[in-house]
Formats: structure tokens, C-alpha cells, sequence
């Protein structure tokens, strides 16, 4: 588990950034849409209704990520190429680094039978049910969004 400095330094850093590749109508955004390929593709927008009046909550969503200590391993500038997020209606968020140089994410949503879910869920009840792993004072919602999760996911 990473230091609560360690946490708290990448919080302050990560921001997100919205992409046209995980919004099913992405000049709604005022993103231009996306020429690449379809593989794969999941949309926020559509597949778990996360719209534009969502965006306020991102900054929220991504420290609680964060603090739960879910994102892969740091390159040399500190910066993790994915973090995992869980959303208080239950879906999982993973973001992928758009911009390393400034901490600059975009992201899409965990479809329910990918089997990742599972491990984003145990490491995110690890963390917010350990005894000092996770300040509740700082999201008092954490440990119902799991569960919400847990429900979602099955």
C-alpha cells in the first residue's frame, strides 16, 4: 500500500481530461469524434449513464482511487499508467494516463463481466476496512460505494 504521502502527492497532481474514444456521443462534449478503432471501446455516457452533470464528482472520484491505492505501478516521474476509481452508484472507473507530464487522465467504465472488477474490489475492501489505510474523514461514502460495487459486479 502506498504512504498516505504518497497518496496525498498524487492526488494533488491527477486531473482528468474528457476523450472522445469513451463517449458515445462525444460532440455533446464538444470533443471531436474518434477516428480510431472500435475494439473494445466503452462509453461513459452510455454504458453507465456517467454524463456531463457528472463531472463535478471526478475530482472526488479520483481521490478516492487514489486513497484506496488503486493504480499500477509508478513510472520515474511518480506518475501510475492507470488508476481505478469506484463510484457511488456502484460502477468502476478505470482511467488510463493521457498526459504523464501532467498527471492528466481519461476514463471509462468497467463493463460487469470483466473479471478485473473483482480485483479492484478486494484491494479496494482491503484499504477502506484496514484499521489507519484510509482517513474516512475524508470520503464517508467509500465503504457503501464498495458494497454497491460488490452487488454490481457478482
Amino acid at each position: 500500500m502506498p504512504a498516505l504521502e504518497a497518496r496525498e502527492d498524487l492526488i494533488g497532481r491527477a486531473s482528468y481530461g474528457a476523450y472522445s474514444k469513451h463517449k458515445f456521443n462525444p460532440t455533446a462534449y464538444r470533443l471531436t469524434p474518434y477516428a480510431g478503432s472500435d475494439v473494445e471501446r466503452t462509453y461513459c455516457d452510455a454504458h453507465s449513464n456517467f454524463g456531463k452533470d457528472d463531472f463535478a464528482r471526478i475530482p472526488a472520484l479520483l481521490a478516492r482511487g487514489v486513497m484506496l491505492g488503486l493504480w499500477s505501478e509508478q513510472g520515474t516521474d511518480r506518475t501510475p499508467d492507470l488508476l481505478w476509481t469506484i463510484d457511488d452508484t456502484g460502477w468502476i472507473f478505470e482511467l488510463r494516463i493521457t498526459n504523464s507530464g501532467q498527471s492528466q487522465y481519461h476514463g471509462y467504465p468497467v463493463l460487469t463481466g470483466d473479471a478485473f472488477a473483482r480485483h479492484v474490489l478486494i484491494r479496494a475492501r482491503e484499504v477502506a476496512f484496514a484499521p489507519h489505510q484510509f482517513p474516512m474523514e475524508r470520503d464517508l461514502n467509500v465503504r457503501a460505494a464498495i458494497a454497491a460495487a460488490e452487488t454490481f459486479y457478482r
